[in-house]
């Protein structure tokens, strides 16, 4: 059979040969490109079909799984009362010898829709919804996911068990908290410490990692927020001290400011003496202001016109959040010093930060600018007062 079908494609092949064989070489060339085009065509309509028939199926066992299980989820999982296994089986009419019937991905973003759903509204049963994973097993569907050799699927299993949260087989992350691939290795640590309750901290004591993304930040001040409302966070500064990485290093000392920890703030006064990286001393200043503490504004005035631009700035928006009269005298030294229009506008917003005594003596200011014809610096100011308006608006 293959061997007939071998000779009439070679026959057809063969009579189109013969038939353009006497034309020139560049018409040859075209009836050759033609059929290759036409081939690619057809290959990507049938492509395109097949790829269309997927998201169909998908989408109809999407809907078909909400229809069967949406309001009873939301019932089992709302409810005051606790059920046990067999129950929530039987509440949601779900037949373990027909789990094949239902897939386990389709389910399991139904399930996360319906506990976030009812989280936000307050009414979500917690020991109802950990008897439902069970009921549905869900968590042993993406356990064996997460030993899986392909990295994408492993990472994608590893980001939902983190979002079902509730807890994880250590041993079962072992292999890929220590994989080559640092994407997989970055996700099964962050879910590591989003879930262990022994040692939450133990890769932030590794620095997290060599590489430092913003993807890592978001991942680790997630985590860091989760931990602040289960127990009181220890000073983020004794991971500081053990890091060379710059940006693992910034990303700690601005979580100190979020998280409010003024105990480090002494501690950070000595850091700017003895940092030599200005990306970090900018932080550290940047994170004085954010925690207000007014100790430091001598400090930093006597820094400022021996630091860098970058650090000088810092030092200006850290002053607009310290208010009082000592940071508002520096603010207007500065302005009336600086010639540089960029870090002009940047004191004037600083000092418009400082309420009513701020706006009044930006409008001296501006009535100065009007009386000397200093019309460059009249437009500044009057882009600062426009800001105010638009903000306030």
């Amino acid at each position: 059979m293959n061997i007939m079908y071998y000779d009439y494609y070679l026959y057809y092949v063969s009579y189109l040969g013969a038939l353009y064989n006497g034309y020139p070489l560049v018409i040859r060339m075209t009836v050759v490109l033609v059929m290759v085009l036409f081939a690619v065509i057809l290959f990507g309509i049938v492509r395109l079909l097949f790829i269309g028939y997927k998201i169909n199926k998908v989408e109809r066992q999407r809907k078909k799984t909400r229809e069967h299980f949406e309001e009873r989820l939301a019932f089992v999982l709302k409810s005051e009362k606790n059920y046990e296994i067999g129950e929530i089986q039987e509440l949601l009419r779900y037949d373990v010898a027909k789990s094949r019937k239902w897939k386990t991905d389709v389910l399991t973003d139904l399930v996360l829709s319906v506990k976030n759903e009812s989280a936000k509204s307050g009414n979500l049963n917690e020991m109802n919804y950990k008897y439902c994973l069970e009921a549905l097993r869900l968590m042993g569907f993406w356990e064996k996911r997460m030993r899986t050799p392909s990295l994408s699927k492993r990472r994608e299993a590893l980001q939902v068990v983190g979002e079902i949260d509730n807890g994880v087989n250590s041993g079962i992350l072992s292999k890929s908290m220590f994989h080559k691939d640092k994407d997989l290795r970055k996700t099964a640590r962050n879910l590591y410490a989003s879930q262990d309750s022994y040692t939450p901290f133990r890769f932030m004591e590794e620095n997290f990692d060599v590489a430092f993304t913003q993807l890592d930040k978001l991942r680790l001040h997630a985590t860091l927020v989760k931990k602040s409302k289960e127990v009181p966070l220890p000073n983020l500064l004794r991971w500081v001290n053990n890091s060379k990485n710059v940006q693992y290093i910034k990303f700690i000392i601005q979580e100190i400011g979020f998280f409010n920890q003024k105990d480090a703030c002494p501690t950070l006064i000595t850091m700017l003496d003895v940092q030599e990286n200005r990306d970090i001393r900018s932080q550290i200043i940047l994170t004085l202001g954010d925690l207000g503490y007014q100790e430091c504004i001598s400090t930093l005035i006597g820094r400022f016109y021996l630091e860098s631009t970058s650090v000088r700035e810092s030092i200006i928006k850290t002053m607009g959040k310290l208010k009082g009269e000592q940071a508002l005298n520096f603010l207007t030294d500065a302005y009336c010093l600086t010639e540089d229009e960029n870090l002009k506008m940047l004191v004037a917003r600083s000092i418009r930060s400082q309420g009513k005594e701020g706006d009044l003596l930006l409008l001296h200011l501006q009535e100065e600018a009007v009386l000397q014809s200093r019309e460059k610096e009249r437009l500044l100011l009057s882009q600062i007062f426009s800001e105010k308006l638009f903000i306030t608006a």
